[in-house]
């Protein structure tokens, strides 16, 4: 698990601990576990015990042995054993009548180790060996299968995929990370969607109309109500405390985190184009994965 999620931190830019308690968030949410979704974002499979190596197949037991006939005793018809005795034949009229052998090697045949075999199989144990070691030369790592040897496209409907045909899960980029983070940390308040509860309302662009700076929006879930310096927050200058309690989730989340969630905010419920919450909120120049 820790090799993939630092091959996925190295393709997209995101902190493997980052992505590490992502997992964590997203197996918590989806009931699976944490190495089953890191390997669906690094393209493969959950790794699974060997299976055990099969028993060894019982020796067959010896048939009995044929019982020697009777002397004497008459066989069926149908078992009688009938020999020709043929006339002796010299040397010398086997080879004059023998008729000419085609798979003897003749004057375009291969000798050696190749002797005796016809002459489309003998050529066929040179050229094919050849080609391997022409193909080994040019691709030496084998076929590539999309990117980094992971992908798939399928020529018909041009949708990426794993090698193995299961469907592609892309590693998760920060929109990705901050709706897993909502998930857990914020829908309980705000609703699954947005809508509100115990917390305001931050869908239908509710949540842009309150902070259409990235940097307060990003301020306010870092400090809540406890930590606001001021009686009132955001644009219009709501009441601290008038809609319940925000809690401060700085010392619960990272930086990173933080700003991965309250993007996810701005472009899920207040359709910020997404290349404008980036740059927004300080997270352009990081590939930011698009999602599923």
């Amino acid at each position: 698990m820790d090799d993939q999620l630092q091959q996925i931190s190295d393709s997209s830019g995101v902190p493997s601990d980052l992505l590490r308690r992502a997992a964590e968030a997203r197996a918590k949410a989806s009931g699976a576990t944490p190495e089953g979704v890191v390997a669906g974002w690094a393209g493969g499979e959950a790794p699974q015990a060997a299976a055990p190596e099969p028993a060894p197949a019982p020796e067959p037991a010896p048939a009995p042995a044929a019982e020697a006939p009777t002397p004497g005793a008459d066989a069926a018809p149908a078992d009688t054993l009938k020999v020709e005795v043929l006339e002796p034949v010299s040397v010398a009229e086997s080879i004059e009548t023998a008729e000419p052998d085609e798979d003897k090697p003749g004057p375009d045949q291969p000798e050696g180790l190749l002797a005796g075999l016809p002459s489309w199989l003998a050529a066929a144990f040179i050229v094919v060996p050849a080609g391997a070691l022409l193909y080994a030369m040019i691709s030496p790592f084998g076929p590539d299968c999309g990117d980094a040897g992971r992908l798939a496209i399928d020529p018909e409907t041009g949708v990426a995929e794993n090698c193995n045909g299961t469907e592609y899960a892309a590693p998760p980029g920060f929109f990705d990370i901050g709706e897993a983070l909502f998930s857990q940390h914020c829908s309980i308040c705000h609703g699954n969607s947005g809508q509100g509860g115990s917390g305001p309302e931050l869908a239908g662009g509710s949540v842009l109309v309150t902070f259409s700076r990235c940097a307060d929006h990003q301020e306010w879930v870092e400090v809540g109500t406890a930590g606001w310096p001021e009686a009132t927050y955001g644009d219009t200058n709501k009441p601290v405390g008038g809609a319940g309690t925000m809690p401060a989730f700085g010392s619960r989340l990272e930086p990173e985190e933080l700003a991965a969630v309250v993007l996810y905010e701005r472009v899920a419920f207040g359709q910020e184009p997404r290349p404008d919450a980036e740059a927004n909120c300080g997270l352009t120049g990081v590939e930011v994965i698009a999602s599923p």
